[in-house]
């Protein structure tokens, strides 16, 4: 069998990929070991109540993903997210605080005067010449503790992650570049204020779901590939020949042979790597490199009449707390429409604080989740419906290596022009970053493919 393109993985950023070239008219195979696609991205229906399976909100934070849900025709299924949504909570001895913006962060419980008063002292320190760590960063510019209670469970609840194995330019970008600008984060910050003011623009940045949760859209990515996307296929080997690079692969009971001129391999970067060891050993070595946190969530429905919670997003909690969970997203207060009078609550455990305990026993998960919500909100109430979901390697971490990761997977595509990367260990671990890649790597093939064609044609 020859096609011209293979996408190897049908998470989110693989069937992202398959669809862009699809549309130009490539023909396009997508492989996928699982018996289902969406890799990470999965919905769970139970006793009435949907559950979201990884990510539970969505940010229209760039054109790539709103982009795509329009050519999908979902654009009019939007789910908007509640204006509660903007509230949050941080744990701190066991009471739930309001988390407050810059500069109300002053009058915050959450701070003590003396971490308070520390915060203005950061206009007066000097940028790093080196590149550091989340702790090194924040500690160094606004002390321990705004980075033992603010900062903490911030990267817990995104990156499942503790801030000594995160690069600051990574997990905050436009931080770092503030400081390298205008030798302050808070200067920055300032200047960036003045300048929407003056532009008189808002943040467009609004959280979004579906009825069905995120996996809305990987059903409807899913159907517009139709045959062209394969499930429970097993890739046995990848080789290149002569210019084409062939797969053997196992599909329904056969065995397959597949020569194709690209190969869009859109896995997590530990599955990459053991693709690609045979003949990239050495770029094999550099993804193996590329570690993840492990995380597990619970989701427990009830009747919205029995428990009581916050009209919020939810609550983190920060390591110093000594808890058994990283935090709780309190789904149906963000999108009440989609819930009814149903309460929907997901807790997420373990994360690189507690490895450990993502590892345990669904039955243990669940109990453990129960004890701590009713310790922290007194829902002593059993739920009507209960799931859980536990990853080995959830999320990548973006630690100080991940450059060198980032840019050996770019000299190696620019060198082969035959074998390229996607996923949220690329760009950005978000959706929208993670789509935004996906629709790159698909132009860069697509345009590979184009100057192939034209070269061919000048030679005959």
């Amino acid at each position: 069998m020859k096609v011209q393109v293979v996408v190897i993985g049908a998470g989110v950023a693989g069937l992202c990929a398959a669809y862009r070239l699809k549309e130009k008219g490539i023909s396009t195979l997508v492989i996928e070991a699982d018996k289902q696609v969406g890799g990470k991205i999965q919905s769970v229906r139970l006793e009435n109540f949907t559950f979201d399976v990884g990510p539970n909100t969505v940010l229209d934070s760039n054109e790539a993903v709103m982009r795509l849900i329009d050519d999908v025709g979902l654009s009019g299924k939007i789910l908007w997210a509640n204006s509660a949504a903007n509230a949050r909570y941080i744990l701190k001895k066991n009471k739930l605080i309001a988390l407050k913006n810059s500069p109300a962060i002053l009058f915050t419980p959450l701070l003590s005067l003396p971490a308070k008063l520390r915060l203005f002292k950061e206009v007066f320190i000097a940028p790093s010449p080196v590149r550091e760590t989340v702790a090194e960063f924040i500690s160094r510019r606004f002390g321990k503790e705004v980075l033992d209670c603010l900062i903490n469970p911030f990267l817990a609840g995104t990156f499942g992650a503790k801030p000594e194995h995160i690069a600051a330019d990574e997990a905050f970008r436009t931080l770092t570049q503030w400081e390298k600008a205008y030798g302050s984060v808070i200067k920055g910050a300032w200047h960036a204020l003045r300048q929407r003011q003056r532009a008189a623009k808002k943040s467009s940045r609004r959280m979004f779901s579906f009825a069905g949760g995120f996996y809305d859209i990987i059903t409807r990515l899913a159907e517009r590939l139709a045959s062209n996307l394969w499930c429970e296929a097993h890739v046995q080997a990848l080789t290149r020949q002569n210019g084409i690079l062939q797969l053997s692969l196992t599909h329904a009971g056969h065995t397959q042979l597949i020569e194709t001129k690209k190969v869009i391999v859109a896995t997590p970067a530990p599955d990459a790597a053991r693709l690609i060891k045979p003949i990239a050993p050495t770029l094999a070595a550099t993804l193996e490199k590329v570690s993840y946190s492990p995380v597990a969530q619970v989701f427990l429905g009830y009747d919205a009449e029995q428990v009581q919670v916050p009209d919020a997003f939810g609550f983190l909690v920060p390591e110093v707390e000594n808890r058994k969970i990283l935090g709780a997203v309190f789904n149906s207060k963000i999108f009440p429409e989609r819930y009814g009078d149903r309460l929907v609550i997901t807790v997420f455990i373990g994360g690189s604080r507690q490895p450990e305990l993502a590892q345990r026993p669904k039955e243990e998960l669940i109990a453990l989740a129960r004890a701590e919500l009713a310790d922290i909100l007194g829902i002593q109430t059993p739920p009507k419906a209960v799931a859980s979901a536990q990853w080995h390697a959830a999320i990548p971490q973006y630690g100080l290596g991940h450059q060198e990761v980032r840019q050996a997977v770019e000299e190696y595509e620019q060198k082969y022009g035959d074998i390229f990367f996607t996923g949220n260990w690329r760009h950005g671990i978000s959706v929208p970053d993670t789509i935004e890649h996906a629709e790159k790597i698909a132009e860069q093939v697509a345009a590979s493919l184009h100057q192939e064609t034209l070269a061919s044609e000048a030679t005959h």
